[in-house]
């Protein structure tokens, strides 16, 4: 971003305009007001006749190379499919744009390596998009962990479930069901990886995975567990999915002196010399952030402002970066540190074998 605007609106263009950047991230950008969306790019035609008028959006590109030469955009958020993160965050960044790429970071670690490798060459942002890190609860558990009161970390697990693409109910979703996409791996595998990372960052040493493929006309991993080790102390356990009946996300870290299980909307302490205490007090806040949460949706939704807060908090963190405020929250190298993970879940599947990782 040129310096004399430093402080000024970032000027942001959005690639691709599936429902991610329809319904989350434009409306999330319209919220903040040292931001100015200055362009879009989206090769779909009748798409962008369908959501242009709808979202006041500004000039719309057909190819995202043309809006990067435009020169109207200090910063983008890549929102297309995985299979094309990597062209359009290479290319934005040697036009020189900050970008904020959509998870997962490219379709491998190679990929992955290259942008954030290019990023800091040319001393510009990248952010992944891990969205679930911005929760209130997880930055809870984090402060707690980090703190110490938990004691040493001895044990992991960790869930992330939903129900999923189903071409039956949405067309759209039906990429999602293509063989470089991934499958579950690459879609919510990325995510529970990361924030498990973010609460104890000590890299994951050894893992061993299993999989099951449940729609069987597609090659693509559908639900998958694994049990890993951070160094010779710290065991743990991660399970994803799709098919479920409901979006799930748990994460209990126990340590010598306590455990915390952490949910989106949930957070419990536990400690033998303080229980029943504990639990009586997590239950009493969670039922108050469950009530603010109910009240504030409503209130928002009467003004007509209602977005997440997850994308919110990480739109606001991004263009702080942007506006060289404050650090980036998340790094190219924790994505790079994410894709590394998910090759060696997708070795331990392919092999039937434990995969030692080293660092990328």
């Amino acid at each position: 971003m040129d310096a004399d605007r430093s402080q000024g609106k970032v000027r942001i263009g959005i690639v691709g305009l599936g429902r991610v950047a329809t319904a989350t991230h434009i409306p999330v950008l319209k919220q903040l007001e040292e931001v100015e969306i200055t362009a879009c790019a989206e090769t779909n035609k009748d798409r962008v006749a369908r959501v242009k008028e709808i979202l006041s959006l500004p000039h719309v590109f057909q190819d995202y190379h043309e809006m990067y030469r435009s020169k109207i955009v200090d910063a983008v958020y890549v929102c297309v499919p995985p299979h094309i993160h990597y062209d359009a965050t290479i290319s934005a960044l040697e036009n020189g744009i900050h970008v904020l790429c959509e998870k997962p970071m490219g379709r491998n670690l190679r990929e992955a390596i290259e942008m954030t490798s290019l990023a800091k060459e040319k001393n510009l942002i990248l952010m992944p998009g891990f969205k679930y890190r911005y929760s209130e609860t997880i930055r809870r558990g984090a402060e707690m962990i980090q703190s110490g009161l938990l004691g040493k970390i001895l044990q992991i697990d960790g869930a992330f479930m939903t129900p999923g693409p189903y071409i039956s109910w949405d067309p759209k979703s039906e990429w999602y069901l293509e063989e470089e996409q991934g499958g579950v791996l690459y879609d919510i595998g990325v995510h529970i990886i990361e924030l498990i990372n973010s609460l104890v960052p000590t890299p994951i040493t050894r893992i061993f995975a299993n999989a099951s493929f449940g729609y069987h006309e597609y090659n693509i991993p559908t639900n998958i567990s694994c049990s890993f080790n951070m160094g010779k102390e710290i065991v743990g356990t991660l399970a994803f999915g799709w098919r479920l009946s409901t979006d799930l996300i748990n994460i209990s870290v126990h340590g010598t002196a306590g455990t915390v299980t952490i949910g989106l909307k949930s957070f419990d302490y536990y400690n033998a010399g303080t229980d029943p205490k504990d639990r009586v007090f997590g239950h009493l806040k969670n039922a108050f952030y469950e009530l603010r949460t109910v009240v504030n949706r409503v209130y928002k939704i009467f003004r007509g402002t209602e977005v997440s807060i997850n994308d919110l908090e990480q739109a606001r963190a991004f263009v702080r970066a942007v506006r060289k405020e404050v650090p980036p929250s998340v790094t190219g190298e924790e994505g790079v540190y994410v894709h590394n993970l998910l090759e060696a879940i997708r070795r331990s599947i392919q092999t039937g074998n434990h995969v030692e990782i080293q660092a990328a």
